[in-house]
């Protein structure tokens, strides 16, 4: 399994950044990566609500949440996609700072194809993915404090 963390400070109260990760079906709107999405559960989101992530050209992932603890915790498994992952939960932890929220994504994942896999993951697979978590971070903050009051 590889894990990772990467962190950002933005400047907005907890709930308001929590706000924006908890309407799980709107992720397009800020996080460059994801093309369109949608909710795929009818409720509020908890634990058991899914969401569908269209990656552009024909990759997507369908995730499901799996922790889900007001105003700090939220983590998504993926559950099917078509890209290279055997196993994925992406956790989001948010914590009040001085000023503002810092906010840590931290991957946790297994790709397809054994010691294939591993060799992907070295080489290209952790580096990539740590860009997208760094650019979806960055799109988060962006869209948090530019929000309209």
């Amino acid at each position: 399994m590889t894990d990772f963390a990467e962190t950002i400070r933005i400047d907005a109260p907890i709930k308001t950044v929590w706000a924006a990760l908890a309407d799980i079906g709107k992720i397009a709107e800020w996080n460059p990566g994801v093309k369109e999405s949608h909710q795929t559960t009818v409720g509020d989101v908890a634990n058991g609500a899914g969401r569908r992530c269209e990656l552009g050209g024909k990759n997507y992932l369908n995730e499901e949440v799996v922790e889900f603890d007001s105003p700090s915790r939220i983590t998504f498994r993926i559950t099917d996609t078509n890209m290279p992952f055997k196993t994925a939960d992406i956790r989001f932890n948010l914590k009040a700072a001085d000023v503002g929220t810092e906010v840590t994504v931290s991957p946790l994942y297994e790709l397809k194809f054994g010691a294939f896999g591993k060799l992907l993951d070295t080489l290209v697979v952790k580096g990539t993915y740590r860009k997208g978590m760094r650019e979806l971070l960055r799109g988060l903050k962006n869209h948090v404090e530019n929000a309209a009051p």
